[in-house]
């Protein structure tokens, strides 16, 4: 049994037996309708999540899973001065698996201190989003059969956001990957540069623009992620930073043949909504691949072979 902490935690290697499992998922969903029969998953999400708890959640029923579910720390002891390790290691006694969600960095390190079974990070702070990163890795192989070589521009609020910063570890797993940013700063950061360390891949630092005009023509992807309104104290330094990282359809002429445009969702004003019926939006297909990846997630942990069924005796109680 394995956990899924960080993306830093799988090799290409792993990445792509994953890929194999979901392609697998894809073509023959009945022999896995059974595969974590007996299996218990818990959702612990102290943090608001629709995607990625419904995806998981319905990873496990479509699996044969039963689930527990916490989506509100408010129906939790927490609130009563519980500690957090007490509440998951309760939690872990009840269950086969823990999909935990946290707003603080570094706490699923502390979390699997306490839990004796599979831990999966399902968001953690700013720093960690590995199933997330694995659904777009995943929706880049499946429309350029191939990772290498590409070039991924970022647009967005990308050193506050967990999808854009675990995404650029997921491209140091591939090859020859040139990163392109457009850098929506808060006002505390205005000014500076955009940190080398998290733009560098392979040793070749990112690529910074301006705006979304001045990068759109030199990209195969542009992965858009929010520009976080709420961290803003001044409406006309939000609007200033949202204007250059925006994306809408007068663009696109501008983009190179081929253009995917790709978000993590939810979105606000930095995507149109205009791009929606555009051959270059890629962002719903990339949600639509949530399910079958959380489930090769979830087989992975738990140990089961694709079309094998479950390993080994259920959980006693």
């Amino acid at each position: 049994m394995q956990d899924l902490i960080s993306i830093e935690d799988l090799s290409r290697g792993d990445i792509e037996n994953l890929f194999s499992t979901v392609d697998h998922l894809w073509r023959t969903p009945d022999a896995f309708r059974h595969a974590l029969a007996g299996r218990v998953v818990c959702t612990l999400f102290f943090e608001p999540s629709t995607r990625t708890r419904l995806g998981f959640e319905a990873a496990a029923h479509r699996l044969g899973a039963r689930v527990l579910s916490v989506s509100d720390v408010r129906n939790t002891r927490l609130e009563l001065g519980e500690s957090l390790l007490d509440t998951t290691r309760m939690v872990g006694f009840y269950c086969d698996a823990v999909v935990a969600r946290h707003m603080e960095d570094g706490v699923m390190r502390r979390i699997k201190e306490a839990v004796r079974v599979p831990l999966i990070n399902a968001g953690e702070g700013q720093l960690e989003h590995p199933s997330q990163t694995l659904i777009d890795l995943y929706t880049l192989k499946e429309h350029f059969g191939d990772i290498d070589n590409l070039h991924v521009g970022i647009a967005g609020g990308i050193r506050y956001s967990r999808a854009a910063k675990s995404l650029i570890a997921g491209l140091r797993k591939f090859t020859n990957i040139r990163l392109h940013v457009v850098d929506a700063v808060h006002e505390a950061d205005e000014g500076t540069e955009f940190p080398r360390e998290l733009g560098e891949l392979n040793g070749v630092p990112a690529l910074e623009y301006s705006s979304m005009k001045e990068m759109i023509g030199h990209v195969d992807v542009v992965y858009v992620v929010r520009v976080q309104q709420e961290k803003f104290t001044d409406p006309a330094a939000y609007r200033c930073q949202l204007q250059k990282c925006r994306l809408h359809r007068a663009l696109l002429p501008r983009a190179l043949p081929g253009l995917v445009v790709m978000h993590c969702l939810p979105r606000t004003d930095e995507l149109d909504a205009d791009i929606d019926d555009t051959p270059q939006n890629k962002y719903f297909q990339q949600a639509r691949h949530g399910v079958a990846v959380r489930s090769a997630v979830l087989l992975r942990c738990l140990a089961v072979e694709p079309g094998v069924g479950a390993r080994g005796r259920s959980r006693s109680w």
